[in-house]
């Protein structure tokens, strides 16, 4: 089995289908992005080619999606 550490570093790179997870795999595609501002077509984009359902973004997740695009970039 995984340690505690490894499975957080999992998290943080997405590579786990936790919410936090998820919300990092989209963060991480969208950091790699040139635009300064995301427009919805490459959000939705990003949450697809990650296989995130883009329609189940609550507002506290774009608050979070938006606190690790910070941190990444």
């Amino acid at each position: 089995m995984f340690k505690d550490w490894q499975l957080a570093m999992m998290e943080d790179y997405g590579l786990t289908d936790t919410n936090t997870g998820l919300i990092n795999r989209v963060a991480r595609r969208l950091a790699e992005s040139p635009n300064d501002m995301i427009e919805t077509d490459e959000f939705r984009s990003a949450c697809l080619s990650c296989g995130v359902d883009p329609d189940s973004f609550t507002q506290s997740d774009f608050s979070e999606l938006q606190r690790k695009l910070n941190e990444i970039t």
